[in-house]
């Protein structure tokens, strides 16, 4: 340890409680979150930034929302994946159905389909806990990662199954499709990270 909590007292329950009570944590943390999303995308390769940094924004998305889960109820879910992939399947098909809507419009309504899976597995599993919902939510898991494959609507029917997104702008830079640098689409996804 580097430092020790000596002499940083705490004076009311916000900040005993905080996430972050020592000083330094809090500096350590800041200085962490530029390298990160700002030095890092500026001086980082494009290999880096789509290989590594990219895919850890959205596994950390995935994370802040299973530890949600779990932290305000106890309960394990193993479906985090698919739900999630639900709302980027959802978010690709409004941007190629609706192209003139703003982008961050579009990733905040992708939720309510993500949210309407969710229920669709969800109340039928009200009553289970523990092992059972991991199963239930494992399950749904797989039904969702084969339905991603499987059904052609989803991809807009491209005969490779890829998924090709459009070109999408956001004050002008664009921030989605080919034309997209890596370092826009990091800061796209440390925005969303941070909502």
């Amino acid at each position: 340890m580097l430092y020790r909590e000596a002499g940083q007292f705490k004076t009311d329950y916000r900040a005993d409680q905080a996430i972050f009570p020592i000083r330094q944590d809090r500096i350590g943390f800041a200085v962490i979150l530029i390298v990160a999303i700002v030095i890092v995308p500026l001086a980082g390769s494009n290999f880096l930034i789509g290989s590594v940094l990219i895919p850890a924004l959205i596994f950390s998305l995935a994370a802040i929302g299973l530890n949600l889960l779990t932290g305000y109820t106890g309960l394990l879910s193993l479906g985090t994946g698919g739900f999630m992939g639900v709302g980027a399947y959802a978010c690709y098909k409004l941007t190629t159905a609706f192209p003139g809507i703003n982008v961050i419009l579009l990733i905040f309504a992708s939720g309510f389909p993500a949210a309407a899976v969710g229920a669709v597995f969800g109340l039928p599993s009200l009553r289970i806990k523990g092992f059972y919902l991991a199963v239930a939510t494992l399950a749904a898991q797989f039904f969702l990662s084969w339905a991603f494959i499987r059904i052609a609507w989803l991809y807009n029917y491209n005969v490779s199954g890829a998924i090709e997104v459009p070109t999408r702008t956001l004050f002008g830079i664009p921030v989605t499709g080919p034309n997209a640098t890596p370092v826009t689409a990091t800061w796209l996804c440390s925005a969303s990270s941070s909502c």
